[in-house]
């Protein structure tokens, strides 16, 4: 992950849980922040409710796999969160810093984003990324 510091983000994917006949969550579910230079990293909760970080490229869409399902009907969908909050203010800023956040058995639950200055915490709640 050390490769995207200095980077500007210039896209937020937000896949959202769609139950059949009803409506997403729109602040819960995955987040997949991509930088300039095609590079990207995934956060997601685990089934532990411990954060998963994967990190991705733009030719490599294969982190999508997982979500490609549907469960009587519902199913994970894939949406352009870059003009949402909390998102839409760090467009084009550059990340200068990331720290993992841990519990108390010292699983990581989220990061902490540094960029130019503005905050951006993702964190697990309940086992999902909530903002």
């Amino acid at each position: 992950m050390d490769a995207l510091i200095g980077r500007k983000l210039v896209r937020v994917e937000r896949l959202a849980w769609h139950y059949a006949g009803g409506v997403a969550k729109a602040n819960v579910g995955p987040v997949h922040l991509v930088f300039e230079g095609d590079r990207g990293i995934l956060l997601a909760g685990r089934a532990d409710w411990s954060l998963e970080v994967v990190e991705t490229c733009a030719v490599d869409r294969s982190w999508l796999d997982d979500y490609d399902y549907d469960w009587d009907g519902s199913r994970w969908l894939l949406r352009d969160a870059s003009s949402e909050p909390p998102f839409a203010s760090l467009m084009t800023r550059r990340l200068r810093a990331l720290q993992p956040m841990h519990n108390e058995i010292d699983e990581v639950t989220g990061l902490e984003l540094d960029f130019d200055g503005q905050a951006l915490t993702l964190a697990t709640w309940e086992g999902e990324i909530t903002t």
